[in-house]
């Protein structure tokens, strides 16, 4: 989800640059993630498997964006009973609200290296800031193809109620671990 988002994963890879680059979120290599308190007995996880986004990145000036969205209808827990309920109004609402997306405000830089994004996350119609932290992050070529990319893999939690999502929250816990792994390429012009 958000996000998320995410991933700015470019920083060493485009520190040469002298100009913006624009890298593409490779939807067959990234999704989101997520974990959650079940009865406070057990983490149930699930994640997206659709995504999408766009990543500019100036490591020399310490900017750029990230516009990054997930497909609420692609929700993936194992259990397809469980998958229809979360689409469903009580959690996604995803007929309504069929995309999450995060589009970022801020990029933190420690010296030359990306260690987190500030954004804003947009869940059944509600806008919150998140914050984003870069757990891992990877540049180099391809070694068939030679494209330029970076992979990366972010993390955050996000409170559900802050979203509208109240259904059982003395069964399921309001604390959602958000992770995403994101592979992104550079955009040839």
């Amino acid at each position: 989800m958000a996000g998320a988002a995410t991933l700015l994963a470019l920083g060493s890879a485009a520190a040469a640059a002298a100009a913006p680059v624009v890298y593409r979120i490779e939807p067959e290599f990234s999704y989101a993630e997520f974990a959650v308190s079940h009865i406070g007995l057990s983490k149930q996880r699930g994640h997206f498997s659709r995504t999408n986004g766009t990543i500019v990145l100036d490591a020399e000036q310490h900017s750029g964006s990230i516009d990054f969205t997930v497909d609420a209808t692609s929700v993936d827990t194992g259990w397809n009973t469980r998958d229809e309920f979360l689409r469903g109004e009580a959690m996604f609402d995803a007929l309504h609200y069929p995309v999450v997306r995060f589009r970022s405000t801020q990029l933190v830089f420690d010296r030359e290296s990306l260690i987190g994004v500030a954004g804003e996350l947009t869940l059944r119609d509600v806008t919150r800031p998140v914050a984003l932290k870069i757990e891992r992050l990877e540049c180099g070529r391809e070694p068939e193809g030679g494209r330029e990319g970076c992979g990366a893999g972010v993390a955050t939690t996000i409170k559900r109620s802050d979203f509208g999502m109240n259904y059982a929250l003395t069964l399921v816990g309001d604390d959602i671990d958000l992770s995403f792994q994101v592979t992104a390429f550079r955009v040839v012009p």
